[in-house]
């Protein structure tokens, strides 16, 4: 009879460990969000952009001052017209074998008076026309043209006093280079080129964005040095099972550097949103150095084990 060699069950405890490390993390403490400490979002002129920083991200608006940071956040507030906020943070490169992670996390103010809307969160590699440098940034600029990268669009069930239904998002990746519309049109955003075409969408998930609530989302990036898995998280509030998974095989880009985020409709749905925290992490899983000599001391004794049973 042949012998067998039997592999020891502490093996099977070896998993590998992970080792995580934070690229971002903006809790908006420091008052600022603009300009670096003499460029306050509360003046009433429009400060020039600042050198983002690993704590310290730089944020626009499409109003001057109705972005504002203090201790307990960045308080966005909203008039009626869709309205858009873009933060620049430091550049963040995809790398094979890790997950990058970009969570966002912030609090509705009170419920819109008027029909329910869209709510549209992009991340994007600006690099080709460069930041805008100053607030009143629109639906369209020049320094959009360029801009590729990953959004996720909401349906039009977003705030709003329409009962509201369960949320559907919809994951989409652009590669235009062309328009100067970020987030106000779907048709700039299609799968691998193709305009109005999305990558996927949830499912089965229950819940929506209300008022007066706190959510995290996150948005996950998988690299495996070709393709790209991007998993999308939405916790907080009534949701339960918001995450769903979408893989492409070609990446519009692996290196991120601003984030967008769009309510369409303003205040429509909510008098406004606050921003607490805004993190970007990465992590790999890494064997640790003791299961190397755990496995080789294991395998060795499995090894004098099999040579004394064949002898």
């Amino acid at each position: 009879m042949k012998s067998r060699l039997l592999v020891p069950s502490a093996l099977l405890c070896l998993l590998p460990a992970a080792h995580a490390v934070v690229l971002v993390n903006d809790t908006f403490t420091d008052t600022d969000r603009i300009g670096g400490s003499t460029g306050s979002s509360t003046t009433t002129s429009s400060p020039s952009i600042g050198t983002p920083t690993s704590t310290n991200t730089q944020w626009i608006g499409t109003r001057v001052s109705q972005v504002v940071a203090s201790g307990t956040g960045m308080l966005w507030t909203m008039d009626t017209a869709s309205r858009v906020v873009t933060g620049y943070l430091p550049e963040v490169n995809l790398v094979a074998g890790t997950v990058t992670t970009f969570t966002l996390n912030f609090t509705t103010g009170a419920q819109g008076t008027g029909t329910t809307n869209n709510l549209r969160i992009a991340l994007t590699d600006g690099t080709a026309a460069g930041a805008r440098s100053t607030d009143g940034i629109g639906n369209t600029d020049a320094t959009y043209v360029g801009d590729v990268g990953y959004a996720i669009f909401s349906g039009n069930n977003t705030g709003g006093t329409v009962p509201a239904t369960d949320l559907t998002l919809n994951a989409r990746e652009r590669v235009t280079t062309s328009s100067n519309t970020l987030l106000g049109t779907a048709a700039d955003w299609g799968a691998n080129g193709v305009g109005n075409v999305s990558l996927g969408n949830s499912s089965g998930a229950t819940g929506n964005f209300a008022g007066d609530s706190s959510y995290s989302m996150t948005f996950g990036f998988t690299y495996s040095g070709s393709s790209l898995d991007i998993t999308t998280g939405v916790t907080g509030g009534n949701f339960s099972g918001m995450n769903f998974k979408v893989t492409d095989p070609s990446p519009a880009t692996t290196k991120f550097n601003q984030l967008s985020f769009r309510l369409g409709g303003g205040s429509a749905q909510f008098s406004s949103i606050n921003f607490t925290q805004f993190q970007v992490e990465q992590i790999t899983p890494i064997p640790e150095p003791s299961s190397y000599a755990v496995l080789a001391g294991l395998g060795g004794l499995a090894l004098a084990a099999t040579r004394r049973r064949r002898a």
